[in-house]
């Protein structure tokens, strides 16, 4: 992958959640007004004001606004822009909570990012990846001193572990609601209201997200076979969802990633 660094900023933006469910590079979410509920992988945290949220390339996640209006700063990045000895210790983050001893440092950090990013100069980009590796650092040797508390249930963590090992297979929110030992209408209820997605939605992201992999792995079988491995069942619906979540259909992907593993 290209390196590359993305910053966002959305100050007094209304209770709209991103568009991204998932992507493949390192995001780090600073709330610096309102409240959310923040789903990652497969659990939910509380955020709050001067919380920031760090999310590993990969994961599935979703943003719930509880105020009106919030105010955010984030960035996405490669991993050229964390310090190695981090990498494998930010696997492990999700929500670092507001910290009065690192709040101001935090808030400098995106602060010159801000003005990097926005009003560039000649040490522009290298401000950029110093600020962006010192805030991966500050949070990851913070993080060692305070453990949050995911607000997820344990229904939904099983739900999702039960798609995980089942997503290839036929599977409908009955069957999960069954294994969970709960009415489908209960599960339905409580995966929306805490992950942000529909039962259906996210089934059918975690497949495409697996599809997505084993087409970009250079050595994927035909697209037919991507899809019954995948829990899709109907190639051309599968074609017609993957197109409508990439932008591209399977099979132009799968011939890019050949294309390039060749190339290599």
């Amino acid at each position: 992958m290209e390196s590359y660094f993305k910053l966002k900023v959305a100050d007094g933006e209304g209770a709209i959640p991103p568009r991204e469910h998932y992507h493949p590079d390192y995001e780090v979410y600073y709330l610096t007004e309102g409240r959310c509920r923040y789903f990652i992988h497969d659990k939910t945290y509380a955020v709050a004001a001067g919380d920031v949220v760090v999310i590993p390339p990969g994961r599935i996640h979703k943003v719930m606004y509880e105020t009106p209006q919030h105010s955010r700063v984030l960035f996405n990045c490669t991993a050229e822009f964390v310090p190695p000895s981090v990498i494998p210790f930010v696997q492990q983050l999700a929500h670092f909570p507001n910290n009065p001893d690192t709040a101001k440092a935090i808030g400098g950090l995106y602060q010159r990012l801000r003005e990097a990013v926005f009003y560039p100069d000649t040490f522009s980009e290298d401000t950029i990846r110093c600020c962006a590796m010192q805030l991966f650092l500050l949070i990851a040797k913070a993080s060692s001193h305070s453990k949050p508390l995911p607000v997820s249930s344990p229904i939904v963590e099983q739900a999702i572990t039960y798609i995980r090992n089942h997503y290839m297979n036929s599977m409908a929110l009955t069957d999960t609601a069954r294994h969970c030992a709960v009415s489908h209408e209960h599960l339905s209820r409580v995966f929306k209201k805490e992950t942000g997605f529909g039962f259906n939605e996210y089934l059918n992201l975690y497949r495409l997200k697996k599809a997505e992999s084993l087409l970009k792995s250079g050595k994927a079988p035909s697209v037919s076979r991507v899809a019954l491995q995948c829990g899709f069942s109907d190639s051309n619906y599968f074609s017609k969802m993957y197109k409508s979540a990439y932008g591209i259909s399977p099979s132009q992907a799968k011939k890019q990633s050949e294309q390039e593993a060749a190339y290599v």
